[in-house]
């Protein structure tokens, strides 16, 4: 089962933590939007 990861689209890094839900993501995205002032994306990771 895929992940979801956060991640800052400026720099390309990783914003949080694995979140599971895409409820929980869209929260988190939200949430990152207005501290950081940048865009977030959300991505699917898979494990191996």
């Amino acid at each position: 089962m895929p992940r979801l990861v956060l991640i800052d689209t400026a720099t390309g890094t990783r914003v949080r933590h694995r979140i599971r839900s895409w409820k929980q993501a869209l929260k988190q995205q939200e949430w990152y939007e207005a501290k950081l002032g940048r865009r977030v994306r959300i991505e699917k990771e898979f494990t191996r």
